[in-house]
C-alpha cells in the first residue's frame, strides 16, 4: 500500500467514525416519553412529536449523505492536501447535524427550520466543493462511471440550494416549508433517473459539464 493510498485510507476511516458518532448523538437527544401509564403512551409520544420527527428527518440526511460520500470515495484513486481539508469541511456539516436537529423539534415559528436548512445547506455546499476539487485535480479512478459521479455532484449541489431556498421560505411559511425537502428530494430522484438513462446511452464521460 502506497502511503497515498494510506492517508486516503486513514481519512476515510476518520469520516466513518464521526459519522457513525453522529448517528449516535441523535438517538441520544431523543426526549423520554412522560408516560406513567402504558395507556397514555401515545399521548405521550405525541407529546413530543416534532423532536420525534425532526429525528427522523436528521437520520434520512445522514443516511443519504454517507451513502453519497461512501460512493463517491470508491471511486477516488488519490487525494490531496486540499481533499483532506474539504472532507473536513464536509465532517463539519455532520457534526452541525444534532445540534440543528434539536433546534429543529425544539424551536418554534420556524426559526428551528432556518437553522437546520443553513445547517444542511452547508454540509451539501461542503460536499460539493469536495466532489468539484476532486474531479478537476484529476483524483477520481480513470475508470469511475460518469453517471455516478455526477449523479453525486448533481445531489450535493441541489441538497445546498434546496435548504437555502427554505430559509427564507421559512420566515414566510414557517415550518410547513419542510413539505418542500422530501417533494424536492423526490423530484431529484427522478431526474437522477433520466440522467443515469442519458449516460448508459452515451456513456462518454462529461464530469465538467455538471454542475
Amino acid at each position: 500500500m502506497t502511503e497515498k493510498s494510506h492517508g486516503l485510507e486513514r481519512m476515510l476511516f476518520f469520516s466513518d467514525a464521526v459519522i457513525a458518532i453522529m448517528l449516535t448523538l441523535l438517538a441520544l437527544e431523543l426526549p423520554l416519553p412522560d408516560a406513567h401509564d402504558p395507556a397514555h403512551l401515545g399521548e405521550a409520544l405525541a407529546a413530543h412529536g416534532s423532536q420525534y420527527l425532526a429525528f427522523l428527518v436528521s437520520f434520512c440526511v445522514i443516511a443519504t449523505a454517507w451513502v453519497a460520500h461512501h460512493l463517491f470515495f470508491t471511486h477516488v484513486s488519490r487525494g490531496d492536501q486540499a481533499l483532506v481539508t474539504l472532507n473536513v469541511l464536509v465532517l463539519l456539516g455532520y457534526v452541525l447535524i444534532p445540534w440543528a436537529s434539536k433546534t429543529l423539534g425544539e424551536v418554534p415559528n420556524g426559526a428551528g427550520v432556518v437553522v437546520y436548512a443553513a445547517a444542511m445547506a452547508f454540509l451539501g455546499g461542503a460536499m460539493a466543493l469536495m466532489a468539484r476539487h476532486v474531479v478537476r485535480a484529476g483524483l477520481l479512478d480513470p475508470q469511475a462511471p460518469p453517471a455516478v459521479i455526477t449523479g453525486i455532484r448533481a445531489w450535493a449541489t441541489a441538497t445546498m440550494v434546496m435548504f437555502a431556498l427554505s430559509i427564507p421560505g421559512a420566515l414566510v411559511v414557517g415550518r410547513w416549508v419542510m413539505l418542500m425537502w422530501p417533494v424536492g428530494y423526490l423530484a431529484l430522484r427522478l431526474v437522477a433517473e433520466y440522467r443515469l438513462r442519458r449516460h448508459r446511452a452515451d456513456p462518454a464521460p462529461a464530469y465538467e459539464s455538471t454542475l
